[in-house]
């Protein structure tokens, strides 16, 4: 009898994925955790192919394509006895060149730490969390407090990360179960869009925005991997951000240029707030909900007019060059004078309201002395000083994009929950690009300001104990979503119980909300030597370094970050440095 072996052959590679995952896979001991890290982008080592079926081979930590046959994945599996490979995408193992899927709670470590989960319950409990986690080479390490590699002169990459993944609505976002870590790039999500041609609506897709998810879904997998306790290395390697960041910029921030951190991070957040659906509507993002501000700006700005003036002072002697010929006098209009055209200058005003994400403060320029020993003396300048620029009333002068001198005045009707500042420290010509060394001194709690702050319908009045108790369940709702505070109802279901929350919520927390007081998050700054710029002509922002401070609230304990490096610092230092970009949190904001 002749057997068809063709039909045998698609009969096997058709048995149940349940028949075989009965059965254990007896090359689970030859995996190598030491040599894995998962931190690098997903590309074939062989082809330098990338895409969604790339594979690590578990025992040498190396990245192929496929799993089939003639694959790299299959080739390296027979040449090098390798047979045990994870899918660096779906997090699913396989063994090679077998090809059938492994479950076995043995490779769960290596689940986590190729795509860290989060529950609701852990998310909420990370500001609290105390516990070092160690890794696989027995180095302890605070989960968020983690250095990242420098891929030359990426610091500020490093400093600005370090910055937004301690931005809790930023961190609960991105490590949120419910965020979808691998959006669908070839099935993205239309927007309604006029077609200008034919006056109806045409769906557009966001493929526009495709380097903007990329660099979102890289942001997000790198705070994961950050706030992670179940990481093999004690460190995090940012290089897939660096390179998204790098395309999506079209080389503005690449490797081995040092970036000035006011622009990257503005740039950034932009990026995130296209990649995670926003769109030019205010709120429309977690990114604007957290940092977005309204600011009031009133310019004035010079304006030529041409003006006709009457001449009646027509000069027609015998002689002159106005005078009139006989023949033609009939032909003239004795009645009507003669116009001269002149400019007239005058100063045109106008106001206008917009939305922020950051706000930018400029440093006064203030001569350097040199002390006995010759040392460089570097001046100060409170915060106040600089905050002058918003305090409703003091015109600035700058530049229009034609070079045209204008005056501007800023009032603030809206502070965010977190408030970026940024310090222009760098003035750039032609030549060259000179930094602003002054310190600005700042309070790292209860920074102040009220008094910038001037709302369109005015502060609103602090209800008493015994108005909230006699409001009804739908009064309290409205009560706390018009401060934004909804996520308060959770759990409150009595109608006692969500009285008792909304006067805690008006005793303990309002007045710190309405009060436009904000403590410090973190803090980036810019060190470079003090003659550079100056007496070598070098470019202090090439030749500078970044750092990052941020505070670790469950111990009130601040952190110096500087790439790989982690360590304790002192809150008197921090306002005492070279500040350039500001991260505060508003008081009562939970």
């Amino acid at each position: 009898m002749a057997v068809d072996f063709d039909e045998s052959n698609q009969d096997n590679k058709k048995r149940k994925a349940s028949d075989i995952e009965k059965l254990s896979c007896p090359y689970l001991d030859t995996i190598q955790r030491t040599l894995l890290d998962f931190d690098f982008e997903p590309a074939c080592s062989v082809s330098l192919q990338s895409g969604p079926h790339i594979y690590a081979c578990l025992v040498c930590g190396k990245y192929f394509r496929g799993r089939g046959r003639q694959t790299p994945a299959f080739t390296h599996s027979v040449e090098e006895s390798h047979f045990v490979f994870v899918h660096l995408t779906k997090g699913t193992f396989h063994c090679l060149p077998d090809d059938y899927e492994i479950v076995d709670p043995s490779v769960s470590d290596i689940q986590a730490a190729l795509h860290p989960t989060f529950t609701p319950s852990k998310i909420e409990n990370l500001d609290s969390n105390t516990g070092l986690s160690r890794d696989l080479f027995g180095r302890k390490y605070l989960p968020g407090f983690v250095g990242l590699n420098n891929h030359k002169k990426t610091d500020c990459i490093n400093a600005i990360v370090q910055a937004l993944v301690h931005v809790t609505p930023i961190r609960d976002y991105f490590l949120s179960p419910e965020r979808v870590r691998h959006e669908d790039l070839d099935n993205p999500p239309p927007t309604n869009q006029m077609d200008n041609r034919k006056g109806k609506k045409k769906l557009k897709t966001h493929t526009v925005n495709r380097s903007a998810v990329l660099v979102t879904q890289a942001f997000g997998d790198l705070v994961r991997k950050i706030w992670s306790d179940r990481r093999f290395k004690s460190t995090v390697d940012p290089h897939i951000l660096v390179q998204s960041i790098s395309n999506a910029s079209k080389k503005r921030f690449r490797v081995g240029v040092q970036a000035e951190a006011g622009e990257l991070i503005a740039w950034l957040l932009h990026q995130l707030h296209l990649g995670t659906g926003g769109t030019k509507e205010p709120g429309s993002s977690i990114i604007h909900q957290t940092f977005q501000g309204c600011v009031e700006v009133t310019m004035k700005k010079a304006k030529k007019e041409v003006v006709q003036v009457e001449n009646n002072n027509k000069d027609d002697r015998l002689g002159s060059d106005e005078e009139v010929d006989e023949d033609d006098y009939d032909n003239i209009n004795t009645n009507t004078p003669s116009e001269q055209a002149t400019s007239k200058l005058t100063i045109e005003e106008t106001t206008t309201k917009t939305h922020f994400l950051q706000l930018t403060l400029d440093i006064p320029e203030k001569p350097l002395f040199r002390d006995e020993a010759g040392g460089l003396v570097i001046p100060q300048e409170p915060l106040v000083n600089v905050l002058k620029k918003f305090d409703g009333s003091t015109f600035s002068d700058s530049l229009d994009r034609k070079g045209q001198a204008q005056r501007k005045r800023y009032r603030l009707h809206k502070l965010p929950n977190y408030l970026i500042l940024h310090l222009d420290r760098f003035k750039s010509n032609n030549y060259s690009r000179e930094k602003n060394p002054t310190i600005v001194a700042f309070p790292v709690k209860n920074l102040d300001l009220h008094e910038y702050v001037f709302p369109t319908t005015g502060r609103p009045v602090l209800p008493t104990e015994e108005q909230i108790r006699s409001m009804s369940v739908k009064d309290i709702k409205k009560f706390f979503a018009q401060f934004g505070e909804e996520g308060i109802l959770k759990g409150h279901i009595d109608k006692g119980e969500l009285r008792e929350a909304a006067v805690d919520f008006a005793v303990n927390t309002l007045p710190d909300l309405l009060a436009d007081k904000y403590d410090l998050v973190a803090n980036i700054t810019h060190e470079s030597s003090m003659s550079v710029g100056r007496e070598e002509k070098a470019d202090p922002l090439q030749e500078g370094s970044y750092k990052c401070h941020v505070h670790h609230r469950a111990t009130n304990q601040w952190y110096e970050i500087q790439d790989l490096h982690v360590q304790e610092i002192m809150a008197q230092q921090i306002g005492v440095s070279e500040s350039y970009v500001l991260v505060f949190r508003r008081k009562g904001v939970k």
